[in-house]
């Protein structure tokens, strides 16, 4: 099943095969999301999402510490390095 990613900072609209890591697409097809750790560590790839959060995998306990702390007031909000896309989704990196 193909999914479509639209990334809002590059203009740019992504169909790939479902279930992929983000930061599996992001490394095949480079986007302004930048990765750090890729492991709940630092929070650099935080995104915003703008349309989709139930076609990611759900946040888990580790992910939600740090978001907590990073964004505590916006329910939109992941760390792209612990999504999995299961459907469509609008991005954009966070503030």
């Amino acid at each position: 099943m193909l999914v479509s990613i639209n990334f809002e900072d590059d203009q740019k609209t992504l169909q790939v095969e479902a279930n992929q890591r983000l930061t599996k697409i992001c490394d095949e097809h480079p986007s302004s999301i930048l990765f750090g750790c890729r492991c709940v560590a630092c929070g650099t790839c935080l995104i915003e999402v703008v349309s989709g959060m139930e076609n990611l995998t759900p946040v888990m306990d580790e992910e939600r510490i740090l978001l907590d702390v990073l964004a505590p007031d916006n329910p939109n909000i992941r760390l792209a390095c612990q999504c999995i896309v299961q459907g469509d989704i609008r991005i954009r990196v966070a503030d």
